[in-house]
This record gives structure tokens, sequence and C-alpha cells, in this order.
């Protein structure tokens, strides 16, 4: 499934939602388990709890403004907490769109934070 990011709801938390019929909720199902961008591409793989299911979502188009992690010992896997599309400020004023991108607020329990412009999100059973 691949949707334009202006297409998502402003505020809407994405982080629970229906693809090919079936729920998926990342924050309580999944566990993240990667993180990586790929040239313009931030790519989040998770593997649902108690089975050998994976999905990743595809961030398309990307352009990082923020990251933001404590150093820990060690991280077997990341819960994802909130990700939405909200709103920026550019010289004072708060906009949604950007070149044909919408502006994501990506946060993890353990407090790691990205925040970054995107084009379309795709979602791929792994």
């Amino acid at each position: 499934m691949k949707t334009n990011s202006i297409k998502i709801e402003l505020f809407q938390n994405i982080s629970q939602f229906y693809f090919d019929n079936e729920f998926y909720d990342f924050h309580n199902d999944f566990e993240c388990i990667n993180v990586k961008l790929n040239k313009n591409d931030l790519i989040l793989l998770f593997k649902k709890s108690l089975s050998d299911f994976m999905v990743s979502i595809h961030f398309q188009e990307t352009t990082l403004t923020s990251l933001e992690f404590e150093f820990v010992e060690e991280f077997k896997s990341l819960t994802l907490d909130n990700l939405y599309r909200g709103k920026f400020e550019i010289d004072g004023k708060l906009i949604e769109f950007e070149n044909n991108k919408g502006y994501f607020y990506l946060e993890f329990y353990e407090g790691i934070t990205f925040e970054f412009w995107c084009e379309s999100i795709l979602v791929k059973k792994e």
C-alpha cells in the first residue's frame, strides 16, 4: 500500500491503521527492529510480537530535519509511540506541505524522535 503524504489526515496517529483489510497496531503488537536511512528513504522494519511476521514502512523522498536519542547500553527493539503528520513553522508561519511533502513526527517510547518531510509512505509485508 502506497499513500501520498498529503492524503494523510492532519494529526491522525498512524501508528495504528488498516492495510489490506487487516488492522495493524504498531504500538501494541509490533517491535521496531531496524531503522535505516537509504538515500532519501527512511525505512522502519517491524516484527510482530511472538511471531515471525514482518512489515516495513518506507517513508519515501524523505528529508530529515530533526533526530534525537539518548545513548543507552542496549536496544533490542523499539516501541512506536506516536506517528502523525503535523505542521511545521517556516518564517513564523505554520505550514502543512512543502514541495508536495508532508511533515511528520515519529516518536518511540524509548525516547528516540524524528521529524521529517516525506512525499509518500509505502507499507510492505516482508
